[in-house]
């Protein structure tokens, strides 16, 4: 019985309630890129997908992409799997908090966080990263809407 009460309170809920409550100024005393790094595979590939997103955008914006529904795919796409690599990999660490979290706080990134508050920011850094990409490739989408207007929607011819 004590697992089970144990495990519902590591659940989505209380996850939520540990992110929400983060102390996100403890960022200016760290380094994110090394905190991101520490993460293994999954903060190295929330940069790739970020530094993608960048490319694609920049790709599209000088019309290098011809086809105008295919990078919003690519983009939405693209934010979409960084918010989701960024939210599993961040309930990930919290839900094995006692035994990642030794390797998260021991990188040279900066001052060990000396609150909750600081620790979940920690936490919640992939969550974070992954959630700005999505957020940043829909407004690059809006943005190339209200631009491009109607053409959009519309294949644009063949050269």
């Amino acid at each position: 019985m004590d697992q089970e009460a144990a495990q519902t309170s590591r659940g989505i809920g209380s996850f939520l309630d540990f992110v929400q409550n983060g102390s996100f100024r403890f960022y200016q005393e760290r380094d994110l890129g090394l905190d991101l790094y520490s993460y293994g595979y999954a903060g190295v590939a929330l940069f790739a997908l970020a530094v993608a997103s960048l490319v694609v955008f920049l790709l599209a914006l000088f019309h290098t992409i011809p086809v105008r529904r295919t990078v919003v795919a690519v983009l939405l796409g693209l934010g979409f799997l960084a918010a989701l690599v960024g939210f599993t990999r961040s309930f990930l660490t919290y839900h094995d908090l006692e035994t990642v979290a030794a390797e998260l706080l021991e990188s040279p990134a900066g001052p060990p966080p000396s609150s909750d508050g600081q620790l979940a920011a920690i936490v919640a850094l992939p969550l974070v990263v992954g959630a700005t990409t999505l957020l940043t490739n829909v407004v690059g989408c809006l943005y190339m809407a209200a631009f491009w207007g109607g053409s959009l929607i519309r294949r644009s011819p063949k050269r």
